[in-house]
Formats: structure tokens, C-alpha cells, sequence
């Protein structure tokens, strides 16, 4: 009897623990429409809007939407203003140094899209990044850190 009892509660020690590294969400199998797999999940899916020059900025897009993000990529202000005044957007990640035309721009928008900044990786800037906004990326993050910031966005601003 003692003996069993012991296999049961190892075993259910095992199961508790095994359930909390799966509710992580790092790796998850959605449902809905079929089944697949995502490597990373936004519990919050939210619009982003991704200002996407680069290759990189592009791949950091493609990873956001698999994610589970709409997410609308542009290339330059006048694509970007154009978006805006078409659609609603919770969050733009754009670089650092286009803060002023992205808050110009986005004044324009009915939604007030929250920005997220990305900085070089060799920028001095990161100060005044912070203390002018709460969530800051840098360009060579894992993007683990950019759905951090996104999803840190969404719930502070009640999207």
C-alpha cells in the first residue's frame, strides 16, 4: 500500500509539473481550422503594422504572423499613412529614428496604434528609448522578445 502510494504521487508530481512547461506557450498546437503547430504564440493576437526595409524586418514580420498577429507590412511614410487611414491598427514596430513621423502619421489614425520601437543593435539611444517608451526592441532580439513587447503593448492599452 505505501509503496503505491508513492508511485502515485511521483506520478502525479511528474503530470503537474510536465502540464506547467507546456503552459509556457512556446510550443503550442492550435485547432481551429485544421490543426498545425507554432513554434511561439501571441496570447493576445492584435493589427500590428511592421515599417519592413530589410530583410530581417521582413523575416521579423513573417515571424510575428505565424505567431498568430495581422500583421500589415510597409515600406515607406506614404504606405504607412496610407494604412493608417485605411485600417485600425493596436501597435506599429517601427525603427527608433522614425518616432516623430510615425507619431505624425499616426495622429491621423482613429485607432492611436501604440509605437514600438526598434533600435540598432550598435545604438546609444537605448535611455531615451526607454524613458520615452515603455516596451523597446533591439534589431538583432529573438522574437520572443518582440511578442513580449506587443503583448505587454495590447494589455496596457486594452486591445
Amino acid at each position: 500500500m505505501r509503496k503505491s502510494l508513492v508511485v502515485v504521487l511521483t506520478l502525479l508530481s511528474v503530470l503537474s509539473f510536465s502540464s506547467s512547461v507546456l503552459a509556457c506557450g512556446e510550443s503550442v498546437f492550435r485547432a481551429g481550422k485544421g490543426l498545425h503547430y507554432r513554434a511561439f504564440t501571441a496570447p493576445i493576437p492584435g493589427t500590428v503594422l511592421v515599417y519592413a526595409r530589410t530583410d530581417g524586418e521582413r523575416a521579423v514580420a513573417d515571424s510575428l504572423q505565424q505567431a498568430g498577429h495581422d500583421v500589415h507590412v510597409v515600406a515607406s511614410d506614404d504606405e504607412m499613412a496610407a494604412q493608417l487611414r485605411s485600417k485600425a491598427f493596436d501597435v506599429i514596430v517601427a525603427p527608433f529614428g522614425m518616432r516623430e513621423t510615425v507619431a505624425a502619421t499616426s495622429s491621423e489614425s482613429v485607432s492611436h496604434p501604440a509605437l514600438i520601437p526598434v533600435l540598432d543593435k550598435s545604438s546609444t539611444d537605448l535611455r531615451v528609448a526607454k524613458a520615452e517608451f515603455g516596451d523597446v526592441v533591439m534589431s538583432d532580439d529573438d522574437i520572443r522578445k518582440y511578442l513580449k513587447a506587443i503583448h505587454h503593448s495590447l494589455k496596457t492599452h486594452g486591445a
